[in-house]
């Protein structure tokens, strides 16, 4: 076996290459998968996070008893939950949570200071990842401001909490630790009034949530009642959730097409490694050993090689891949570790490669060992191949010697010619899906940001705002006022949420068809997004009840057309159709003002500002995941198609080594036989790119449909992506021959022609 490794190197070392290539990219990509499930879900159970959360208006001592004692409820407790501004530059924003008792629901995971104590009546236990970005430390002092009212304690510990998963200021993208976190205190260290509006449960398994809602309604009333959220929809667990499913949708396509290559690739060089050695076997069947003992021999190729692979693969992908995606992706999500985990699926494909190399080893040498030495320890006789429907015709005629000779060849090599076309095809299929995602995600932020946003700056406007302050914001920034509103929506049992947005006709905020046309909606109708549409699975004429977060009443109004929007799913109307809609329990109220002017002037009764480069920023640190994916998939794509071309070239030139010889002695020289070697590899890579164009199509479709209900991504390949994929595809298949030219000129014919012999 060692002589046979050292003599057939370059055939050993490509059989080594498909089985680690395939476990690493599969082990790689998804071990970033894995090991974010594993933590957050441990991170979940150990803090005990809260199966719901109750929202409702000054919550008395009865209302908490009833709903903690229903029979769905293990345990709850009640906070007091506000936004305050920190007394500190620029005037961040911290939700400050003021809890009654112990806290045994949604826990913190601590990082410094002491445990969470109910009987502490100046200690305030802030985010950590607030107090890192302001340079605070465990002994500080922190003041909090809301509604007149102050509260300044001495921090006693920094923490995470499994609520504030994934949190933001209003209007960006992604946070800035620096300007917005979360802080807790015991109630017992309240020194004003406490008015409780939430309520933290711990359900049993069997919680009915339709009829737990109407138990709420039924205890609360509808006037204190505002709004049940359960964990699925808290916005840090399914902003979480969505990233993971989306990585998991790429975790469970892509490897597996990694996969697939490899062992298609792997179990077609092992059969012709062994049918290689098939006078080896001959000869060892002559000097008498037994089939079981010349079985067992070969079985060990396979074994050795694929297992070596497999192992390695199985070690180094989770241990570097996955730490590529963990920087971006602990810039944006609060998680108390990060780190890969192992699946069993990573054994499974580990085992399966493995399995299947010692399988066609068996099967290969088995048809071999079965034959008579005096049959075996001959070359085995070369197809016979009849004439086809096209060799009849009068096309063949026109056939150069290149051309007939590679058809021939071809149809000989069946199984060669295919795994050539497939190894080309899911080269470019991958190249060109990964360049198309990135095509997309531009194509996305051209539209949201360019075309859709004709804003500069987008300030948000304080609930309590006058409207001579509101008239002054007007007319000093030449803005437009709207109204943005999170929303509820139902239809047949499908419950989204999403973006209300109230406005007349506007140019600093443009709506779109799905071609990215500009179009007017009417101004007495309700319309919808394509994509929320899609989801709810309504159509024009179709009935949708919604309601804004925070007001428990429920509209039905009828959906007069469509829009298409990047992201940011939802409801467009005008202001006159908002108040007709909502009756006597919503009117309508400016709570954003767009304006083409740069403004950094902070005016009275706007709460934040936001500008549409910051707001792109937070885009561009947003798909830096999904830039980071494409890169990591194109260069396994490059890498995959360099090792499976240039195995199956070495197994192509092996095999008509003596045709080459023959072709010599008649006068071919070496860079005839070269452009032909070149004229098939170049056949196989146009069929191979070809069939990849539609496929590319289809694999980005369910990749783009991966990112989740939020957004809605148009599905493109440009002419730049066929070039370029055809440049790559077709650069490696000229650089495989170029490989072969010295082999080509070292063909000895004398051995070549006489190893039949």
């Amino acid at each position: 076996m060692l002589r046979d490794f050292k003599d057939h190197k370059a055939q050993f070392i490509s059989i080594f290459l498909m089985a680690l290539i395939g476990v690493f990219a599969f082990t790689g990509i998804s071990g970033e998968v894995v090991g974010l499930v594993d933590v957050s879900s441990h991170y979940y159970e150990d803090t005990n996070l809260a199966d719901g959360w109750v929202y409702g208006e000054d919550i008395d001592n009865d209302i908490f008893k009833d709903i903690k004692d229903m029979d769905q409820i293990k345990d709850a407790h009640r906070e007091m939950v506000v936004d305050t501004i920190a007394n500190y530059s620029s005037d961040p924003d911290i939700s400050l949570h003021i809890v009654e008792g112990h806290q045994n629901i949604s826990k913190f995971h601590l990082f410094e200071g002491e445990d969470f104590d109910e009987n502490d009546k100046e200690g305030i236990w802030i985010d950590k990842r607030f107090a890192d970005g302001r340079n605070l430390d465990v002994g500080d002092k922190v003041t909090l401001k809301f509604d007149g009212k102050k509260v300044s304690k001495t921090i006693r510990g920094t923490m995470y909490s499994p609520e504030y998963v994934f949190y933001i200021q209003e209007g960006s993208l992604l946070p800035d630790f620096s300007q917005v976190g979360f802080a807790y205190i015991p109630s017992k260290g309240a020194n004003f009034d406490i008015e409780y509006n939430t309520i933290v449960l711990d359900a049993y398994e069997d919680l009915d949530e339709k009829e737990f809602k109407a138990d709420l309604e039924e205890t609360l009333g509808q006037k204190a009642y505002v709004q049940y959220v359960d964990r699925d929809n808290n916005v840090g667990v399914k902003t979480l959730q969505d990233e993971i499913d989306q990585h998991t949708m790429f975790s469970g396509i892509f490897p597996i097409i990694f996969v697939l290559v490899s062992l298609l690739t792997l179990v077609t060089t092992m059969s012709r490694v062994i049918s290689a050695q098939r006078i080896q076997i001959g000869t060892l069947k002559a000097m008498g050993y037994s089939n079981k003992s010349i079985v067992l021999h070969y079985l060990s190729y396979g074994f050795v090689l694929s297992l070596a692979g497999s192992i390695l693969g199985l070690i180094i992908g989770p241990l570097t891949i996955p730490y590529l995606f963990y920087p971006t992706m602990s810039s944006t999500y609060s998680l108390p570790s990060w780190g890969p985990a192992w699946d069993v699926s990573f054994f499974v494909v580990a085992a399966l490669i493995v399995i299947s190399s010692v399988l066609v080893s068996y099967i290969s040498v088995k048809g071999i060992s079965d034959e008579y030495p005096a049959e075996t320890i001959k070359p085995k006789a070369p197809k016979m191949v009849s004439s086809g429907f096209i060799e009849k015709t009068k096309i063949w005629e026109r056939f150069s010697f290149n051309e007939r000779w590679n058809y021939r060849d071809a149809k000989r090599n069946k199984t060669r010619a295919i795994m050539s076309v497939f190894g080309v095809f899911a080269c470019a299929l991958l190249v060109m899906s990964a360049f198309g995602m990135s095509d997309s995600m531009n194509d996305v932020e051209d539209w949201q940001y360019n075309q859709i946003y004709n804003f500069n700056s987008k300030l948000f406007l304080e609930e309590n705002i006058t409207d001579a302050q509101l008239d002054h914001v007007l007319a000093e920034t030449d803005g437009e006022g709207m109204m943005e509103e999170a929303i509820e929506l139902k239809y047949k049992g499908n419950k989204k949420t999403g973006t209300l947005t109230v406005m007349n006709k506007s140019e600093y905020y443009r709506v779109t068809d799905a071609d990215r046309n500009n179009i007017s909606l009417d101004p007495d109708g309700i319309a919808i997004s394509d994509k929320m549409a899609e989801v709810l699975g309504l159509e024009v004429g179709d009935k949708v009840r919604w309601h804004v977060a925070g007001n428990p009443k429920w509209i039905d109004s009828e959906i007069s057309e469509t829009y298409s929007i990047p992201f940011g799913q939802g409801m467009i109307m005008s202001p006159k159709a908002f108040d007709k809609e909502g009756g006597d329990d919503y009117n309508y109220s400016t709570n954003v003002v767009l304006t083409k002017k740069n403004v950094n002037k902070n005016y009275t009764g706007v709460s934040s500002i936001t500008t549409r480069d910051d707001i792109q920023k937070g885009w561009n640190t947003m798909t830096e995941a999904l830039d980071l994916m494409v890169g990591v998939l194109t260069s396994f794509a490059v890498v995959l198609a360099v090792v499976v071309l240039y195995n199956l070239g070495l197994l192509s030139f092996t095999e008509i080594q003596r045709e080459l010889a023959t072709l010599k002695v008649l006068g071919f020289n070496s860079k005839s036989l070269r452009r032909l070697l070149l004229t098939q590899n170049l056949w196989f890579s146009t069929i191979g790119f070809i069939l990849a164009i539609p496929g590319a199509y289809v694999l980005m479709g369910i990749m783009m449909g991966s990112t989740g209900d939020e957004y809605f991504f148009p599905i493109n390949i440009y002419l730049w992506n066929f070039i370029a994929s055809f440049l790559i595809t077709f650069g490696l298949s000229v650089l495989v021959n170029l490989a072969f030219s010295r082999k080509i000129k070292r063909v000895n014919m004398v051995e070549s022609l006489k190893s039949n012999e």
